[in-house]
């Protein structure tokens, strides 16, 4: 039993060279084929009169039969831009928001979602113009929707 415990000719130093250090497994490159984005517009069809701001719901779904992981490098997850007819960028959702320069993960299991809820201004919105709404997710670019909002006076 006592010749079990002993490191037989072996030193148990952590610093010693002859203790080589674990191989790292190399990551599998990320299959964004498995991931949808929704948008969705609270109100669909804004009155410019009554409603100054729209929801927008930025909705991330994983329909793979893998765990899914996003890095990040900073806070900032999602971005939007309202555009106009032409593709004249009207209002950028990240220039009224602080971000912080702190790296971070996302993990999405198969079957799950994550949802994203951002307010969007309606003042540059003209009543019976077709506007764009696109969301994205930066570092990602196959990961992007867009919808078109027609608002009524």
């Amino acid at each position: 039993m006592w010749g079990s415990t002993v490191n037989a000719g072996r030193k148990l130093n952590p610093f010693d060279d002859d203790l080589k250090p674990r191989q790292m497994k190399e990551r599998r490159p990320l299959n964004l084929k498995s991931l949808s984005v929704d948008l969705v517009v609270d109100p669909p069809a804004p009155k410019l009169g009554e409603q100054r701001q729209m929801i927008v719901s930025v909705r991330l779904t994983n329909r793979g039969r893998r765990l899914v992981q996003l890095d990040f490098p900073t806070t900032q997850r999602v971005d939007l831009f309202l555009k106009d007819k032409s593709g004249k960028v009207l209002e950028h959702w990240a220039d009224d928001q602080k971000f912080e320069n702190e790296s971070g993960l996302v993990a999405i299991n198969p079957g799950e979602r994550i949802e994203y809820n951002l307010t969007v201004s309606t003042r540059e919105m003209t009543a019976g113009g077709e506007f764009v709404i696109e969301a994205l997710f930066p570092r990602y670019e196959p990961l992007r929707a867009t919808t078109k909002v027609v608002p009524t006076q």
